[in-house]
């Protein structure tokens, strides 16, 4: 019998009741595909909804990063703030005394800030005004305005953080994408196997209903033979452990079954009032892949592979920084702008003077017990062991690809031979019920024939859900589908 043809039979019974949550009416899905049970849980199962969450937030935190590229405009300021306090003043003819002073004053500036990438320095261009109000017998105001200030903070032979950031936040966010994709696949590789757990589940309940029906009838006829003498008693007591073992294997089976289906339930998202059935699969994914492709493909797009690299630029950024704090340092800093003060505001920007200054300050470490060479040759050492590291990886990465392929590829024939071997034991059981009907053959015979079918319709479908796990396996590592010979995307909302 062909084995596809064989699978349609074997779907044909399997209906799986499943309860909702949205209202109190049942949610019929429909029949389902195992494609469109794998549409619906990465659409619909918290598993997803946390992934695309978690890819959300990497997107947002790489346009955090990207923001420090660009300028920032930022407005500051004192709200008016007040003192009045008692301060000494020295007289004309040398006396101390203390008078009581009110004062309040208000500041507000605007500033554009913007982060030198390829120096880690900032430049900056500024503009404020403060008023400064003193409350004697008369109350006297004061302007002070900065009309355009321009700054520089410039690190001198030290850490650059901002070129590192530039070099590792670009990766991690491409990281992150495929680490979604992946995620999604997995999923589907998850959805799968719960899809022939219930698969399998329900052939067993189906199995150990016809076990029971049969047994019974057999029982039945072995205690006609017994009343005759034509068999044994030992036989006859075989005949009723085979029933009673069928019976219990029944109860066993239906709640396997159910336990199979609410585990189906939550991963498709949702609970206990959907009824959905399950068909077979149109085909099988009949794809020729090539083990050489296959490891291309997935040192190109899977994320481990993105992550060596990573890690790799992280040891070298540490590596640099702890040689950079170890050695001279200094910060150059620099202003030039205009700046004046008047009692009148219309004064106030009419001739600005000129207003510069310039610091340089500098850090030279002298002596610290060889701290800083500690941390420079444990920097060199880590950055070596991360690149042993990942050697060994990679190649464990590819290795584990190449076997992946390799049994996926077998997997197929694989199906066949269960197929065949399932049709072979059913028919065998079928010839060997009918010799024990006409006393033939003994009732061991016959049970051990009943043994074997149920083992090999187990093992067809065992088989046939490895094949497809296979399949979305090599998907989630490859991240390709050879089937449309196109790389693997899912549209996620930028929210």
């Amino acid at each position: 019998m062909n084995s596809y043809f064989r699978l349609g039979l074997i779907f044909l019974s399997l209906s799986v009741f499943y309860p909702a949550t949205l209202a109190a009416q049942d949610l019929n899905l429909g029949t389902l595909s195992l494609q469109e049970s794998i549409e619906i849980a990465q659409e619909n199962s918290p598993v997803a909804r946390a992934n695309r969450y978690s890819l959300i937030s990497s997107r947002w935190a790489y346009q955090s990063f990207k923001a420090d590229l660009y300028p920032s405009l930022s407005l500051s300021g004192d709200a008016p703030n007040f003192n009045k306090s008692i301060i000494p003043i020295r007289l004309n003819d040398g006396t101390l005394t203390f008078v009581s002073e009110r004062q309040s004053d208000a500041s507000a500036s605007i500033s554009i800030d913007q982060n030198i990438l390829p120096t880690g320095g900032r430049l900056s261009l500024s503009t404020g005004i403060t008023r400064l109000g003193i409350f004697k017998d008369e109350s006297t105001y004061r302007w002070q305005s900065t009309p355009l200030v321009i700054g520089l903070q410039q690190p001198l032979f030290q850490f650059n953080e901002l070129k590192w950031r530039n070099r590792l936040e670009p990766l991690r966010n491409e990281i992150a994408q495929k680490e979604f994709v992946q995620e999604m696949e997995a999923l589907a590789v998850q959805v799968t196997a719960g899809f022939f757990d219930i698969y399998l589940a329900r052939i067993n309940v189906e199995n150990a209903e016809f076990n029971v029906a049969r047994n019974d009838s057999i029982y039945t006829i072995s205690q006609g033979r017994y009343r005759v003498g034509n068999i044994a008693e030992n036989d006859l007591l075989q005949t009723e452990l085979e029933l009673r073992n069928a019976e219990s294997s029944l109860t066993r089976s239906r709640i396997d079954y159910q336990r199979a289906l609410n585990n189906f339930k939550i991963l498709l998202g949702y609970t206990t009032d959907v009824t959905l059935d399950l068909e077979a699969p149109d085909e099988l994914p009949d794809v020729d892949v090539n083990i050489d492709l296959a490891k291309q493909l997935a040192y190109e797009n899977n994320s481990e592979a993105l992550t060596y690299r990573f890690n790799e630029i992280a040891a070298n950024r540490d590596f640099e920084q702890a040689k950079k704090q170890a050695g001279f340092s200094a910060t150059l800093q620099a202003n030039y702008g205009l700046n004046q003060t008047s009692e009148n505001f219309s004064d106030l920007y009419s001739n600005p003077e000129n207003r510069q200054f310039v610091t340089v300050g500098f850090n030279i470490p002298i002596f610290n017990w060889g701290k800083a060479r500690a941390e420079v040759n444990s920097a060199r050492n880590q950055q070596r062991q991360v690149a042993n590291s990942i050697e060994y990886q990679r190649n464990q990465f590819l290795q584990e690809v190449e076997y992946q392929v390799s049994q996926f590829l077998q997997l197929k024939d694989q199906v066949l031979l269960a197929a065949q071997s399932d049709t072979i034991a059913q028919r065998r059981y079928d010839v060997a019920q009918n010799r024990y009907l006409i006393g033939k053959i003994d009732i061991t015979n016959l049970f051990i024939a009943q043994n074997e079918k149920d083992s090999a319709r187990q093992a067809y479908i065992q088989t046939l859900g490895d094949y497809w796990r296979g399949w979305y396996a090599l998907r989630q590592l490859t991240l390709y589908n050879f089937r449309k010979n196109a790389m693997i995307t899912y549209q996620t909302e930028f929210e």
